[in-house]
């Protein structure tokens, strides 16, 4: 159970860190901005590792079909 949660919380977090590094590309491309690479650089970290728990802690499916 609490590998689900974690899967859960692992996915949304990847979904809105994802979310909010599409959203802050089009800012880079504006005049004056420093630290915007430091920033796009975090976000970016960010998804991967909540991509890394996603892939870790999904749940297994322990069903055989048979085929």
């Amino acid at each position: 159970m609490k590998q689900t949660w974690l899967f859960v919380v692992s996915l949304a977090g990847m979904a809105v860190s994802a979310a909010v590094l599409m959203l802050y590309i089009p800012s880079l491309f504006r005049s004056g901005e420093q630290d915007g690479f430091w920033t796009l650089g975090v976000l970016a970290c960010l998804t991967v590792t909540f991509a890394v728990g996603t892939r870790y802690w999904r749940p297994s499916t322990s069903g055989s079909d048979g085929g």
